[in-house]
Formats: C-alpha cells, structure tokens, sequence
C-alpha cells in the first residue's frame, strides 16, 4: 500500500499568518488569551452583543481596496476637490476616510478648537477640518508624497492649515491638541505591498497601540484621541491601555464586516 504524504493545511483567510503559526504548534493558550482581550474590548465599548469577537474572510474586498489605491484619482467630496496619487489612501465612498466624516459632522466643532490629523494621506479629513470648522488644524504624514498631496489640495481649494512631515509623533511638537485624528491602517494582516504596509494593513495592531499611547502625550486633559477599528483589526491591544474608550460612530453591514470611530481620553 503507498502512503502519500499529508497535504500541508492550508491558512484559511480570516487567520493571520501569526495565529495560524500558533495554531500548528499548539498555542491555544495564547490565542485563547487574545480571544479574551477582543472579547473584553467589546464589552467596553458596549458592543459585544452586537457582533463577535472573530474576524471575517475579506480577501476579496480586501484585494479590490488596495487595486484602487493603485491608479491616481479625484474626487470631490463636501465641495472639497482632492487628487489622489497612486500610493496614497484614496477616499473613496467605502472608505474608512468618508467613515469618520460621516461621524465628524456630527461633533460639536466649538469643543475642539486645536486639531491634528496623523496619517492624513491626501488631506481629505484634514482639509474638511480646516474648511468647516472654526479650528486651528494640523496635517501629518509619513510619506512626503502624501505631504505633496495635502498640499496640493490645500492650494486647489484655497484652504488654510499646517502641514508637517512625520512618522506618527516623530516632528510633532505641540502637547496642546484639543482632538488628534489617526484613520489608522485598520486590517491585521502583514503587508504583502507598499500599498498595505503604508495604508492599509497594521500587523498585531502596533501602529495603533503606539498611536494611542504617543497621542495621550500631545492632547489636553479634557482632549479626545480618535482612532478606527473594524472586525479585522487587532483592536485586542486597546485592552491593556491606561485610556477610556467610547463609540463615536459604528456601522455593521449586511456581510457582517463592522466598523468604528473609537474615541480615547486620557
């Protein structure tokens, strides 16, 4: 009789290569642990009879987001005209970008007259900041292409607001911000593309945990700290932060896939 070999099992989709990694070799308990911290995140944002704590299978959305975000575009959006390079996070109508506007629209602008966006791509919070709201606003990025972009689309929209070339916390020096904005890569996923690596994708939620804990340093007292999760992001690091969390906006489509503008005070 001839024995073939196993076949090698296959990653399924909503697992990252790390968990699946922990799976093989029989690490239960420390997956069963970040099991407990997203569990635990839920109930503290008031959602866990809302949606579970386990991640979809979003390959195939996913895979279409980062195409787009390879071919340069305009859009127009609350008569604000912005470009899009290729590379840099376009706000398209299914974007996290139109998600925190739709939730920014409904805050009282008055209580947050000193704003900063990090990771503000091609300006689209940004610039609608600094057009509607009477605030003193601040736009940051790592890459210095995003940079070029907000300032182009200031220029093209004859907006007013600084704009500071960053890694996160690196060039900022203020300590003063009323509100700090971060539309913070929202899928735990390794980047497999630049596209990934700079806009869509934090692995193990690093950007977001370093995000929150650096942003606490830099925003008032009575400040707010907002920051995006959805139903694939590690959002288990929010669990061991010395922060107060709130829903700000959440939205749950008929998929399943969720996601959420998080507020945080110190």
């Amino acid at each position: 009789m001839t024995i073939r070999p196993s076949r090698p099992l296959a990653r399924p989709a909503n697992l990252t290569q790390k968990e699946f990694d922990m799976l093989n070799m029989g690490a239960t308990t420390e997956l069963a642990e970040v099991e407990k911290a997203r569990s635990s995140v839920l109930n503290k944002l008031g959602l866990a009879d809302l949606v579970p704590a386990t991640k979809l299978n979003i390959a195939v959305s996913h895979h279409e987001h980062v195409e787009q975000q390879n071919i340069p575009a305009r859009f127009v959006i609350d008569g604000i005209t912005l470009d899009a390079p290729a590379g840099v996070y376009h706000p398209t109508a299914n974007s996290s970008s139109l998600l925190f506007l739709r939730n920014l629209k409904a805050m009282d602008s008055a209580d947050y007259p000193k704003v900063l966006e990090i990771g503000a791509g091609c300006g689209a919070i940004a610039l609608y900041l600094a057009k509607y709201w009477d605030s003193k606003v601040t736009a940051s990025d790592i890459s210095p292409v995003a940079v070029e972009a907000i300032q182009n689309n200031a220029d093209l929209n004859d907006i007013q607001l600084d704009i500071v070339l960053s890694d996160l916390f690196e060039s900022i020096e203020d300590d003063d911000f009323d509100l700090i904005v971060f539309n913070t890569p929202l899928i735990d996923k390794e980047p497999e593309n630049n596209v990934e690596k700079f806009s869509l994708c934090d692995p193990g939620g690093r950007i977001t945990e370093l995000y929150l804990k650096e942003a606490a340093k830099h925003v008032t007292k009575d400040g707010m700290i907002l920051v995006s999760i959805c139903s694939n992001s590690a959002y288990e690091v929010l669990d061991d932060l010395d922060l107060t969390f709130e829903i700000v906006g959440f939205e749950l489509s008929y998929s399943g896939f969720w996601w959420a503008v998080v507020g945080a005070r110190r």
